[in-house]
């Protein structure tokens, strides 16, 4: 149940979850653009980072990593308590937004600063948000689709794809959902790429428009397949 008392509009969970997966798109590529090669919601390829600075010497880019880490598991933890407090959706998401508020009211105002404790703050923001929206996508509970993490679901993905080829049977509606999800991060990814070197204001405004659209709508659960 949202926090607001009278919902504008409703949204499928389905479709909720799509747009937190565009989100965590655009925001790994903001992020490992400018953020010198971390990622803030993919924490597998981030960890993989961590290890290849480590193991290169370079430990002040194994910090960025360090600090993305840091955000997204404070991030999650944060999530975890909200739930404990009250098992709201909408609470989680609106935490969301006025961390990504803050970050892109940085941003704007100050500019992007490649070095230093602003960039640090700029890494802990963004992967916090990714941290509490993972929290929220499971709380949105469709089954087998993701919003930060993909690497498990691609191998699904494939598992049923070749299962479909074997037996010549209607492709699950679980792969579907994978593969939209999937397709939604891409997508992210490729228009805040764009965003970034056309409007690269509107790429740091835009997550917090897309989680504040979920935020006050009515999430409808969907249906058992």
């Amino acid at each position: 149940m949202s926090l607001i008392r009278y919902y504008t509009f409703r949204i499928p969970s389905e479709s909720a979850i799509y747009l937190l997966s565009l989100t965590a798109g655009g925001m790994d590529v903001v992020a490992f653009v400018k953020f010198h090669l971390v990622f803030t919601s993919a924490m597998t390829g981030n960890i993989a980072l961590l290890g290849i600075s480590i193991g290169n010497g370079e430990f002040l880019l194994s910090t960025h990593s360090l600090a993305a880490l840091f955000g997204f598991l404070t991030g999650a933890y944060i999530g975890s308590m909200l739930i404990r407090l009250q098992k709201n959706l909408s609470l989680i998401l609106i935490v969301e937004v006025i961390i990504l508020v803050i970050y892109a009211f940085l941003w704007i105002n100050i500019g992007f600063i490649s070095s230093g404790i602003y960039l640090y703050i700029f890494i802990i923001l963004s992967s916090g948000s990714m941290g509490l929206q993972s929290v929220a996508a499971r709380l949105i509970n469709v089954a087998s689709i993701p919003s930060v993490v993909f690497t498990n679901t691609i191998t699904s993905i494939v598992i049923q794809v070749y299962e479909y080829i074997r037996v010549k049977d209607k492709l699950p509606i679980a792969a579907l959902r994978q593969i939209y999800a999937l397709l939604s991060y891409i997508f992210g990814a490729t228009i805040f790429s764009w965003l970034l070197y056309s409007a690269p204001d509107a790429a740091v405004m835009l997550p917090s428009l897309i989680i504040i659209i979920i935020a006050v709508s009515e999430v409808v659960p969907h249906k058992a397949t």
